[in-house]
């Protein structure tokens, strides 16, 4: 029986990872270089510290890990209002499960901050119980920690606990800490694999999902 549900962010709950792919490619402009998909995709999920210096060594670009991310974070909040909505399904089926009374968190590789600002924006910050950014956890996704350190703070076994992700390197963080795991890939997701997950839905709004909640929308 699945007692609590844990969301990943980007490119769960937002579709931030188009937002994220059009900051890189901007940033990478002006040095002749473009985002590659295979970069792309081993960079999902991961904390931005990460993240960073994975686009730093792959590009051998001369200039600090500071100077990137603060570069691509400046990229990203310039197009962010123009590109940023809502996954399909979300809205539904976080009100289902606020309406059934099912405990809900978020877990990313995002800092807190930046999840509370988005989820704050959009108006579903009071839907969940609380937010776990990556800069509260050493190490982050592919390694389980968050998402063991998010079900005791749910007060729950990770064996009743849903988790909500897209990426493999999500998937595999919540496998590995027994959890419930669902993978809902998107277009980006392409060549991710999912050995040992639960469920591999299409959607949010896939109806295996709330099926699995034991609720109806």
């Amino acid at each position: 029986m699945i007692e609590a549900v844990i969301f990943d962010l980007d490119g769960l709950i937002f579709n931030t990872e188009d937002v994220f792919i059009r900051a890189t490619d901007e940033f990478l402009r002006p040095y002749g270089l473009s985002y590659e998909d295979e970069l792309r995709r081993t960079m999902m999920g991961q904390q931005a510290h990460v993240a960073t210096a994975m686009l730093k060594e792959y590009y051998g670009l001369k200039v600090t890990a500071e100077e990137i991310r603060a570069g691509v974070e400046r990229e990203f909040m310039r197009v962010l209002p123009d590109i940023l909505c809502l996954m399909p399904g979300f809205a539904d089926l976080i009100q289902a499960i606020n309406k059934a009374g099912i405990p809900a968190a978020v877990c990313t590789s995002s800092s807190s901050s930046y999840a509370n600002t988005l989820l704050d924006e959009y108006g579903y910050r009071r839907s969940f119980e609380f937010i776990l950014g990556g800069e509260q956890v050493v190490n982050g996704k592919p390694a389980p920690d968050c998402y063991l350190m998010a079900c005791r703070q749910l007060g729950y076994r990770p064996a009743s606990v849903m988790v909500l992700e897209d990426s493999e390197n999500g998937c595999r963080a919540a496998i590995d800490a027994g959890t419930f795991a669902v993978a809902v890939p998107s277009a980006h997701n392409d060549g991710h694999v999912y050995t040992g997950a639960a469920i591999i839905a299409n959607s949010l709004a896939d109806v295996a999902i709330t099926q699995a909640l034991n609720i109806l929308e």
